[in-house]
């Protein structure tokens, strides 16, 4: 760490004196303090090889605690910016990285990416370099550095670009939703997220198989369980002492006092429950009686579910045994099983160790009006998986006033607005990664760009077809004369 000490010194304004320190089992993690005073002043991960992965540093500790300022350092130019990046990547990054990405955040912020190409089509490798942010001055305020390998395939491109996009227009690429605006209920038809590309052989192909944002599975609301009542589903007991304030209801421990349930209903737009009760972890429910619960404290909040909200489908992993190598003698496979049962020993000991909080399941709820889907509406309960009570919840409440006065019917039907949003999109030929068991695979494939750099469709008006944008910053690259002039 030693050397690591005397770089990041040096990145440092006023390049205080540092030491950086790690816990003896996690040495992997490091803070950054002052050499003589406990005054952290960031933190570093480092990899198996000592490499540094990550760099935070608070620049405001550094100069509240020592007499330095940036009133003391010139405001640089972005070529300057810029030129201090790629110093700071070429002494921690990669070889061979290029800067992809410069986006002006704000305040003074600058976020750089530098990442490595594809040198044969000359296109970079997502999440392959260093992400940088940095103020005005040319200070690292944060790093993100890849040092991971990784491997490139290079299939035979059979289709164009032009190709891609037809095969990719051939089904529906929006959707019709609501949203509030300006005090009313508006339809609104949004582009779907469908997490796919177009292989260049002309297949669809997954985008990201880490991705959250795809399409959720929703299932009805068939039925709702009367066999609860909030305080079963809250856990609340005879123990516990309730106290009342302008709309928040706690439940506190008489012995310390301490608040182990909150319902906070003070704003009349929702509805926070946070609970940390104690548990018993002897007997664990199923997902389907989680769930039964989930859609009980609903509906004791809000009234009516079965036709005002989907549920999001639930999956569970399947839990199967670890494939053995047909090679290994009977004697390797008994050590590997012993191996393996101790680590699950230890793991438990470790988890009993650490439970603080009771494990749990997120039930996601949709709102609908007449079937029409209302994001900002959608609400959240998260069942304790051994007491089958409220761990967290986060209920929006719809006023029924914007409900009586939507307007369901469009103007301009989700044909004509399929239409715009496939004009404004085109294909280009990227690179994605996909993670194997021991590194990075990147895919050669086609993905869906703006025809107009930087700006997305958002959404689009079904009443009158007026289009939304959302600016993308990973587009967005700062003028120099703009910044100058500020």
């Amino acid at each position: 760490m030693k050397k690591l000490e005397i770089s990041i010194k040096d990145l440092l304004i006023g390049c205080p004196p540092i030491k950086i320190v790690t816990e003896e089992d996690m040495e992997e993690f490091g803070e950054i303090v002052d050499a003589h005073r406990d005054i952290s002043y960031g933190q570093v991960e480092v990899d198996d090889e000592g490499k540094l992965t990550s760099l935070a540093i608070d620049l405001e500790s550094i100069t509240e605690n020592n007499d330095v300022s940036l009133d003391e350092y010139e405001e640089l130019s972005i070529e300057d910016i810029k030129e201090m990046g790629e110093d700071f990547v070429n002494e921690f990054g990669a070889k061979g990285l290029q800067l992809t990405s410069f986006s002006d955040w704000g305040s003074d912020i600058f976020l750089l990416v530098f990442e490595a190409m594809d040198v044969q089509y000359q296109i970079p490798l997502p999440d392959s370099g260093v992400t940088l942010e940095m103020n005005r001055h040319g200070f690292i305020l944060s790093a993100t550095i890849t040092q991971s390998y990784y491997q490139l395939k290079y299939p035979e491109v059979k289709i164009t670009a032009e190709e891609a996009l037809e095969i990719y227009k051939k089904r529906q690429l929006i959707e019709m939703g609501a949203i509030q605006q300006d005090e009313e209920m508006r339809l609104m038809y949004f582009p779907i997220s469908h997490n796919e590309g177009i292989s260049v052989d002309g297949e669809f192909l997954e985008l990201d198989q880490f991705s959250m944002d795809t399409p959720s599975v929703l299932k009805d609301i068939t039925e709702v369980s009367d066999a609860y009542t909030e305080n079963q589903l809250l856990g609340v007991h005879e123990g516990l002492v309730q106290t009342e304030e302008e709309g928040l209801t706690t439940y506190k421990n008489p012995e310390n006092d301490a608040i182990e349930i909150s319902i906070n209903r003070s704003d009349n737009t929702e509805i926070v429950v946070d609970s940390s009760l104690p548990f018993n972890d002897e007997v664990e429910l199923n997902v389907e009686e989680l769930q039964q619960r989930a859609i009980a404290f609903l509906q004791l909040q809000v009234g009516e579910v079965v036709n005002n909200y989907k549920v999001e489908a639930f999956f569970e992993e399947d839990d199967e045994e670890e494939e053995i190598d047909d090679d290994l003698t009977p004697e390797e496979i008994e050590m590997l099983k012993a191996l393996s049962e101790a680590d699950d020993e230890e793991d438990e000991e470790e988890d009993e160790d650490e439970y603080q909080f009771e494990p749990f399941v997120s039930f996601v709820f949709h709102r609908q009006i007449n079937g029409i889907p209302i994001r900002e509406y959608n609400a959240h309960v998260d069942i304790g998986i051994y007491s089958g009570t409220v761990r967290d919840s986060l209920i929006p409440l719809l006023d029924e006033k914007y409900i009586e006065e939507m307007v369901v019917k469009p103007t301009i039907s989700i044909e004509e607005a399929d239409e715009m949003y496939k004009n404004s999109i085109k294909m280009e030929l990227t690179r994605v990664p996909h993670e194997e068991e021991e590194f990075i695979v990147y895919e050669l494939c086609y993905v869906v760009k703006p025809t107009s750099e930087p700006v997305h469709i958002e959404r689009i008006d079904a009443q009158n077809g007026n289009v939304f944008y959302l600016d993308d910053l990973s587009y967005v690259e700062a003028e120099e004369e703009d910044l100058e002039e500020e």
